[in-house]
């Protein structure tokens, strides 16, 4: 599991960056872009090795845990979806992994699994197109 959150839960603590020349001590990030329980990452340990990336965090109960401010949905299945209050996004780099390769378009990943286009803001309650 990954997210900005220290607690118990979370496998791999991430954090925000500084962009461009405003590095220096004094220069503070006021508000995170990094969810506190941003999603988990389930990965095949035989073949085919399929990875599968899960918006949202998972309380210590194994419950999905989403803030009340972000998206919610029912599926046509009547499956409840989502998306994280900051969103999950990831990119599948044009020309695979190599020093060659150059960025694709970046998507948005439900709480389902699912993947979207990117909503008007991170934030937004619509979500994007399924993809």
């Amino acid at each position: 599991q990954v997210g900005r959150s220290t607690e118990s839960p979370i496998d791999f603590v991430v954090t925000d960056t500084i962009s461009g020349n405003q590095n220096n001590d004094e220069t503070q990030i006021t508000q995170s872009t990094i969810s506190r329980f941003a999603c988990r990452i389930v990965c095949d340990r035989n073949p085919p090795y399929t990875a599968r990336i899960f918006a949202a965090g998972f309380d210590s109960s194994k419950n999905i845990f989403l803030g009340e401010k972000a998206a919610k949905w029912k599926n046509p299945d009547g499956h409840m979806d989502g998306l994280t209050t900051n969103g999950v996004l990831v990119m599948h780099p044009k020309g695979g992994f190599t020093e060659e390769s150059k960025p694709g378009v970046w998507r948005e990943i439900s709480v389902c699994g699912d993947v979207y286009t990117l909503r008007e803001t991170r934030s937004a309650q619509q979500r994007g197109k399924l993809v």
